[in-house]
């Protein structure tokens, strides 16, 4: 993109808009939650979503002595064993009058203290203020934000490529927009009220104003949500998530399983809710809307949008006709090349959907139904590891899920059912009959022929089919300042995986010990141990026979606040691959830096990192420092050296500018 057409979007964005809000030094409370989620990931997740939803309740934290049930389950930390603790306190000695009262409250240890305190307050008011709906448009908090990101380097797509060479190989197409990657989000909110707005992603590579991108950006997406007025809990128009039960019949959106936090094991799940990330797959388009009466709660929600998808044909004998059917759906948004772009918005698909639970203190039941229609059939399942994919024009899932509260025990489940009468089921419990000893237990058996598009249920892989497995957890405070977390999952994949020509196994430990001595000191170490099964490349024909091969990673992590104005962090891990009796290894380190001046409007965040990995298979993951609403887990692999340069600067009262610059050294 011109230099000069970025500068111009620039100034028309930020000359449109009255108010924009600066983000306080306490949120970053929110990165150290989200960087307990990445940590434990290897894979890519959106966390944009998760961090506007606890961005809103830290401008307009949940009044303790008001909160409900469902206001506490937003706060993804929080187990509900502490959810009901927190209710219980209030409901035994009465109303809070301070926040710091939370110290005395069952399972509220010294760390999960410091991540509620920036999203709950307490209010001396004999009832909870009623919203008033004349102000609702004109009182709550505008903010608008553009983001401009580019790689210094050139891509090898950027590199021209001669017509002689791309008639004989037409997939060496090259890139056709610029480097250039902008992100335009504006939003509004009343309190809980009332939210709206629209989001807008041009990733790198991809045209703007031109091309297959003549309205400009490649990616739109907009919402509108109002809650709470009478019967209606919940009414969106627009782009939303859909999230029920255990994630077994619909869970749409971020989601993620084995933590080091091994007795938050319990999924969330928020019914519909505003949808204003930048994944072009991961949700639907429609209207939704939710009815409360009593301790019944109803939602139905229709979806109707275009996919990305790899389309192919067959010719009918019968006929003599070309059928096309769906070989494959594509979820990475990029639409930057000819190939790519001849795959965007291929087809449609209908989604429609209801959801009935029914609550009380200690027993909530729900009921989900979900139909998926697509406007070209699903096919080509002809690998031997796809034998039970889904085929034809639609699927219908249904599912039933409870949540049974006994004096410190939560006993969870869920069981859903697909068209083709394939089945699965993920129960499980939370045990605390002592403030020092958490336990946590969960048991899933999915079916090979189950199927489920938007499925996303605590597993090995987050997904929904072919996989039995024995999650155990546990949480311990030995001695005071000290905690220990550990857990152990036992799976088996009945059916081939791709890269498995048979039934295979694997498990899974995990022990973390932290010392937090005290308030501005916090330090943990950590191992986990993995092993799993694949082919033999090593036999070159015929049936290959499957062996195992192990990956050990040990860590550890300390943070220490100096003052006010420095805050480090600094952090050791190795890994280790084992296969054929042959070890690898590898390690990183890194040191954070945190200044902020408390008389100038500044900050800054610099990290330096040294690592050295014999090959991909030893990498290592880590979160790192970034702009708002920018979310980087890179792979460290190889041998060399990165550099992380962040500031911030509150430029006005309503205006911060973030800059950030990251380069790694091979």
């Amino acid at each position: 993109m011109n230099f000069k057409v970025f500068i111009l979007v620039f100034l028309l964005c930020f000359s449109s808009v009255s108010i924009v809000y600066c983000q306080e030094e306490a949120i970053s409370s929110l990165d150290e939650i989200i960087e307990e989620i990445a940590s434990s990931s290897d894979v890519e997740l959106d966390y944009t979503t998760l961090f506007q939803a606890l961005e809103t309740l830290y401008y307009d934290p949940i009044d303790l002595n008001f909160a409900t049930e469902e206001e506490l389950s937003e706060l993804i930390f929080l187990t509900d064993f502490q959810i009901f603790s927190l209710l219980n306190y209030k409901k035994k000695y009465g109303n809070y009058n301070t926040i710091y009262e939370l110290q005395f409250v069952d399972g509220i240890d010294q760390i999960m203290l410091k991540r509620l305190l920036p999203f709950v307050t307490v209010t001396n008011n004999e009832s909870k203020p009623k919203p008033d709906y004349k102000k609702m448009f004109s009182y709550g908090r505008h903010n608008t934000m553009l983001r401009y990101q580019r790689l210094l380097q050139e891509k090898a797509g950027y590199i021209p490529v001669s017509d002689s060479i791309l008639e004989i190989n037409p997939d060496k197409s090259r890139y056709l927009g610029s480097p250039d990657k902008l992100y335009l989000r504006h939003s509004y909110h009343y309190k809980d009220k009332l939210y709206y707005g629209i989001t807008a992603e041009k990733d790198d590579g991809e045209q703007f104003f031109k091309g297959a991108q003549k309205y400009g950006f490649d990616f739109y997406s907009g919402h509108f949500q109002i809650n709470d007025i009478g019967i209606v809990k919940k009414l969106i128009v627009g782009d939303y998530l859909a999230q029920f039960g255990q994630g077994l019949t619909i869970w749409s959106g971020m989601s993620y399983g084995k933590t080091s936090s091994s007795t938050n094991v319990i999924k969330k799940a928020r019914g519909v809710s505003k949808y204003s990330s930048v994944n072009e797959s991961a949700f639907f388009r429609g209207e939704a809307i939710s009815l409360q009466y009593k301790n019944l709660i109803f939602t139905e929600f229709v979806s109707y949008k275009p996919l990305d998808s790899a389309i192919d044909s067959v010719t009918t004998e019968e006929i003599d006709s070309e059928e096309q059917y769906i070989t494959s759906f594509l979820e990475t948004g990029y639409h930057r090349t000819p190939s790519e772009i001849a795959k965007r918005q291929t087809i449609k698909e209908f989604v429609s959907g209801a959801n009935l639970s029914w609550y009380t203190p200690k027993l909530r039941i729900g009921a989900t139904g979900v139909y998926y229609g697509f406007s070209e059939p699903v096919g080509d399942n002809s690998a031997p590891y796809r034998f039970f994919d889904l085929t034809g024009n639609s699927n219908m899932n249904f599912g039933i899920d409870y949540l049974l509260s006994i004096h410190k025990v939560n006993i969870f489940g869920e069981t859903s059912m697909s068209q083709n009468f394939g089945y699965a089921t993920i129960n499980g419990a939370t045990f605390d009959f002592v403030p020092e000893f958490k336990m946590s237990l969960v048991h899933r058996y999915f079916r090979p022929d189950y199927q489920a598009l938007y499925a996303q249920p605590f597993s090995e892989g987050n997904k929904p089919y072919n996989e039995s497995g024995l999650f155990i957890g546990a949480e311990i405070y030995p001695k005071k300042h000290w905690k220990i977390e550990t857990y152990f999952d036992s799976w088996k994949y009945p059916w081939l995986r791709y890269g498995v020509g048979g039934p295979s196994a694997g498990r899974e430990y995990l022990v973390q010990v932290t010392h937090y001595p005290q308030r501005n000191l916090e330090m943990y170490f950590r191992v986990k141990y993995e092993t799993k099964q694949k082919n033999d490349t090593d036999i070159e024909t015929g049936i290959r026979p499957l062996i195992s091969y192990s990956t050990s990673k040990y860590r550890y992590h300390i943070s220490y606040s100096a003052n006010q104005e420095w805050k480090l962090k600094s952090r050791i891990e190795l890994s280790q691959y084992n296969i054929n009796e042959q070890n690898e290894w590898g390690y990183m380190v890194y040191q954070d830096f945190q200044y902020k001046p408390q008389r100038l409007p500044l900050s800054f965040t610099a990290r330096i990192a040294v690592f050295e990995t014999k090959s991909y298979d030893t990498r290592i993951y880590a979160y790192e420092p970034d702009v708002l609403y920018g979310f980087s887990v890179p792979a460290y692999y190889g041998q060399g050296t990165r550099l992380v340069f962040v500031v911030k600067y509150a430029a006005f009262k309503n205006l911060d500018m973030w800059f950030r610059i990251a380069n790694t050294y091979y």
